[in-house]
C-alpha cells in the first residue's frame, strides 16, 4: 500500500518543515510520497523540496490546494493536513490502522483529543464548530465531533467516487456530505491540537458564511432530489 500525505501550503515556512520531517519520521519504512500543494510567496517551497516533498502550485483556496494535491497523489491511501503546526503528523498511523480495519475516510477529532490551551479561537471551539456540526448532523445524518478537522485520510477509490469540486474551506465539508450519500464507512479519531506557528489566513466570517452558504444549498439540493 503506498501512502500519499498532501499538505496545502500557503505562506508556512516557520512550520512546513516540521510538518515533514514528523510525517517522515511517522511513515518510516513505508512506501510513501509527502505532496505539498503551495500558493506561498515565502520560502516555503524551497524548504519542502529541500527535504524531499514534492511540491505542486495551486491558485488561491483550501479546495483548490487539495484538489491540486490530490491530482498528483500516487497512493493508495491519502492522508492530508494543515501545514501551520497545529496538527501533528506523527499521529499518522493511527489513521491508517483505521482505513485498514475497513473504513474509507478517518477524521482526526481534535474535540474527542487534546486541544492545547490558545490553539483554538473561542469563536471557532465555541460557537462555529458546534454551529456546523450540529447542521450536519440534522440535515445529513453526520454524527462527528469536529466535521471540519483538516487532518484526515482517505481510501484513493473513495476519494476518486466524490467528485469533488469546491474551492474553498467549504471543501471539508463537501467531502463529508458527499461521502455519506455514498454511503461511505467514516469514523473519527482523538487527536492533539496545538497552537499554529505564524499568521493566519483564515478569515472567520467570510469563511464561516461560505461553509453555511454551501451546506444549506447541498440540504437545498438534497430535498429536491427527494421530492423528485
Amino acid at each position: 500500500m503506498k501512502i500519499s500525505v498532501v499538505l496545502p501550503c500557503r505562506n508556512e515556512e516557520e512550520s512546513i518543515g516540521a510538518c515533514i520531517e514528523k510525517a517522515k519520521s511517522a511513515l518510516s519504512g513505508k512506501d510513501y510520497e509527502i505532496i505539498v500543494s503551495d500558493s506561498s510567496t515565502d520560502r516555503s517551497a524551497w524548504i519542502a523540496e529541500t527535504l524531499g516533498a514534492r511540491v505542486v502550485k495551486h491558485e488561491k483556496g483550501y479546495g483548490n490546494a487539495c484538489l491540486e494535491g490530490f491530482r498528483h497523489a500516487g497512493g493508495d491511501v491519502i492522508v492530508m493536513a494543515d501545514t501551520d503546526g497545529t496538527y501533528d503528523l506523527s499521529e499518522i498511523l493511527g489513521f491508517l490502522e483505521k482505513l485498514s480495519e475497513g473504513h474509507d475516510i478517518v477524521i482526526g477529532s481534535r474535540f474527542g483529543g487534546d486541544i492545547e490551551d490558545g490553539a483554538m479561537p473561542r469563536l471557532h471551539r465555541y460557537v462555529g464548530s458546534p454551529l456546523f456540526n450540529f447542521l450536519l448532523r440534522a440535515f445529513f445524518g453526520l454524527r462527528l465531533s469536529d466535521s471540519h478537522s483538516g487532518f484526515r485520510a482517505v481510501r484513493r477509490e473513495a476519494l476518486d467516487s466524490l467528485g469533488l469540486e469546491t474551492t474553498g474551506m467549504e471543501f471539508a465539508s463537501e467531502m463529508l456530505i458527499k461521502a455519506k450519500r455514498k454511503g461511505l464507512m467514516i469514523c473519527e479519531i482523538p487527536i492533539s491540537y496545538r497552537k499554529r506557528m505564524g499568521q493566519s489566513k483564515m478569515r472567520s466570517f467570510r469563511d464561516g458564511w461560505r461553509h453555511l452558504a454551501f451546506i444549506m444549498r447541498s440540504r437545498l439540493l438534497e430535498k429536491g432530489e427527494v421530492m423528485q
